[in-house]
């Protein structure tokens, strides 16, 4: 299951390429039941059930800042990050939605580490790419040194992923 802004692409190429996973789905078509993308839904469709669930989680402050920088950079927002994280904190799902069903959760920063606990991962790892579209842009740099984050920024991203902050 790939939670946004986890390594969900990066971990599921690393996974077909190393180990012959496929994508149960056309991933970049929105789901049947709603507005979320294939690669982005909360629960397996009907004919995977029974299938063991992989997914990645990410800090949340990181991870709030990485989504930030890939709709500015990626969709062209132009919003200050005080103004983006005032108005769209709910277009980011929680990571507990992802984490409730899976049997495997793997820790972002320590990626390379943590697929070991997938039992048909072992070592030497193979490499996993880091597929990090927003980071190759232009103005990456520029973007990412207007983020400022403020006490009360904090807070609100606090409150809105606070399950996150114990998975």
């Amino acid at each position: 299951m790939h939670a946004p802004k986890c390594a969900g692409l990066a971990l599921s190429h690393w996974l077909t390429e190393h180990y012959g996973f496929s994508d149960y789905a056309k991933p970049d078509e929105i789901c049947p039941e709603g507005g979320v993308i294939e690669r982005h839904r909360y629960t397996l469709p009907d004919d995977c059930r029974g299938y063991e669930i992989i997914t990645c989680v990410r800090e949340p402050f990181e991870r709030w800042e990485s989504f930030y920088l890939y709709y500015c950079l990626q969709l062209g927002v132009n919003e200050t990050f005080d103004a983006f994280t005032r108005t769209r904190l709910d277009w980011l799902p929680l990571q507990s939605e992802y984490t409730r069903s899976a049997a495997y959760v793997l820790r972002v920063d320590q990626l390379d580490r943590e697929v070991l606990q997938l039992p048909f991962v072992g070592h030497p790892v193979p490499e996993i790419p880091r597929l990090n579209v927003s980071r190759n842009a232009a103005e990456y740099e520029r973007v990412k040194q207007q983020i400022e984050w403020t006490a009360e920024l904090r807070a609100l991203v606090s409150q809105r992923f606070d399950s996150d902050f114990w998975i």
